[in-house]
């Protein structure tokens, strides 16, 4: 009989997972979903263009249908449609976006009952696993505006726990107005830890802030995560009373690679690094294909512009990690873990099929660069000491060290060297037969004991000069480099860009053709990214 009874329950088991993965496939796999990548302010239109290279598709109907491809849709938004395994993709390969968001639900709710009567219809099971979730709301113009009662709602939801009996989140029944993101912050169950792999130091992982005049709440799930597994995180944004509900598939933000990373004052985030490079390669392209010189024009056609990357102030060496990345075709996701391999629809053998290379590196014909270029030499470099240690420390560690040095896997060789001791005839030389892309990072911020106005004079005259002499050589410089936004008020004079273009007025799109101007943020701070063919 008790054979009998275990049999029974065997069967009922997979008749239960056997239906719950028809649902998978019907409801989460097999269908069309709409997508949302949000990206550092400004390199809107640059995300779009590699998430065209990386989510192109050989079905006619879906390509010919602009609503599905990527598209801008707000500051730092690109959203695009596709199905869950092409977004999957899109986390592992772009080296561009912060997060990929999957679109959940989107509702009226003008008070608590419409948005947990809403919120009940989402069926959760198909999204999130057994491990615990962070909401994150956000909430403007709404009747709505309390962002901690609202996450309550749906950890309620979400858990089955129902609204009037006592909370398991909070351990006693409070009201939600009395309820602090502090009170939030002290319960019981603690957020997700992050793994130790995946830590950078000095750098804070935050999902982008809201609009002015919204609140905002992430608290912790009653469960918590288990250990050294990304996040689940759920973004709730309640505007003119319609609540949107998102579901990350990363995890932390990708602008971590995954190993281990030392960084020095004021890092660059890596995918702010990202933007600029291929910025800076398809302003040198374009150029190229317009045929300013015979020899760039030949080769444009060919599709490809070899170039050498100059990082004469390195820091950290995130430009030359990821110009490193690039030339060696390294997935940036192949270190780490995503937060997408924690639920439910997640196919272990799609992913591989998806990330299937050697040594984590794409293969020729499918993805190659969104501007086409070869990154064929690297040259780094900075006037401390201690931050050559830190790049040799950060090369060491990442997947270049496990790559063998060819002509598609240019190495870093990092050296002790002043920005200020290049000379034309020097670059000329590193460079051969390539093109010259210089990129800098400069120090910068109103609490450095320095004057960073007079830095950017100084740095605005010595590229102007380099420029020049590169030009009598038959070579031209491109430059990509931030600049903190200038600040006039009550007589502070911190004008660093105005400085940069006065004494390099080819950095300006005002005087340049071959010129681009970026606003983003990075650190709480607005910078400009000033690229150009000087």
């Amino acid at each position: 009989m008790d054979s009998v009874i275990a049999s029974e329950a065997q069967q009922s088991k997979e008749h239960k997972s056997s239906a719950f993965e028809k649902r998978l496939k019907r409801q989460v796999i097999g269908k069309l979903h709409r997508f949302q990548a949000v990206v550092p302010l400004g390199f809107e239109q640059t995300l779009v263009h590699e998430l065209c290279s990386i989510l192109k598709s050989d079905d006619s109907a879906e390509a010919s249908d602009t609503n599905f491809l990527p598209h801008v849709t707000g500051d730092g938004k690109v959203e695009f449609t596709a199905k869950i395994t092409d977004a999957w993709k899109a986390v592992a390969y772009s080296r561009i976006a912060n997060r990929i968001l999957m679109h959940l639900a989107d509702f009226k709710a003008e008070n608590f009952r419409e948005l947990e009567k809403k919120a009940a219809e989402i069926p959760w099971e198909l999204y999130l696993a057994q491990n615990g979730v962070h909401i994150h709301v956000s909430c403007k113009h709404s009747r709505l505006y309390h962002s901690d009662a609202i996450a309550e709602r749906l950890y309620k939801i979400i858990e089955g726990v129902g609204v009037g009996q006592k909370s398991q989140l909070f351990g006693s029944v409070m009201p939600a107005r009395k309820r602090s993101v502090a009170t939030l912050a002290l319960c019981s169950c603690p957020l997700a830890p992050v793994s130790p792999n995946n830590a950078k130091s000095k750098v804070d992982n935050k999902f982008p802030e809201p609009a002015e005049g919204s609140e905002t709440s992430a608290t912790p799930s009653p469960r918590g995560s288990a250990p050294n597994t990304p996040p689940q995180n759920l973004f709730a944004t309640l505007i003119n009373d319609r609540c949107t509900i998102w579901l990350d598939l990363a995890g932390e933000e990708l602008y971590r690679r995954g190993h281990e990373r030392f960084v020095n004052d004021a890092p660059l985030k890596e995918t702010i690094a990202a933007g600029m490079i291929l910025e800076a390669i398809e302003i040198l392209r374009l150029r190229a294909t317009h045929g300013v010189y015979p020899e760039q024009s030949r080769r444009a056609q060919e599709d490809t512009v070899p170039i050498t990357l100059i990082d004469p102030m390195a820091g950290s060496g995130t430009f030359s990690l990821e110009a490193a990345y690039m030339a060696s075709s390294l997935i940036p996701g192949t270190c780490r873990d995503f937060a997408l391999k924690h639920q439910p629809a997640f196919k272990e053998a799609t992913w591989n099929f998806l990330t299937r290379r050697e040594n984590g590196q794409s293969p020729t014909d499918e993805r190659r660069e969104v501007a086409a270029a070869t990154i064929a030499k690297i040259v780094t470099s900075d006037i401390s000491e201690r931050s050559i240690e830190i790049i040799k420390h950060n090369i060491e560690c990442s997947p270049l060290a496990s790559i063998a040095p060819s002509e598609n896997s240019p190495t870093i060789t990092p050296q002790i060297r002043d920005f200020f001791s290049y000379t034309s005839k020097e670059i000329a030389d590193l460079c051969g037969d390539t093109s010259p892309i210089l990129v800098l990072n400069p120090p910068y911020g109103k609490r450095l004991d320095f004057d960073a106005p007079k830095l950017y004079t100084k740095i605005g005259r010595h590229l102007a000069s380099l420029a020049s002499g590169l030009k009598q050589l038959g070579k031209t410089l491109s430059v990509a480099i931030l600049a903190p936004k200038d600040d006039t008020r009550d007589g502070a004079r911190y004008t660093c860009t105005a400085n940069l273009l006065r004494e390099c007025p080819a950095l300006s799109p005002e005087n340049n053709a071959a010129a681009k101007h970026i606003v983003t943020s990075h650190g709480g701070l607005t910078l400009n990214v000033l690229i150009a063919k000087i």
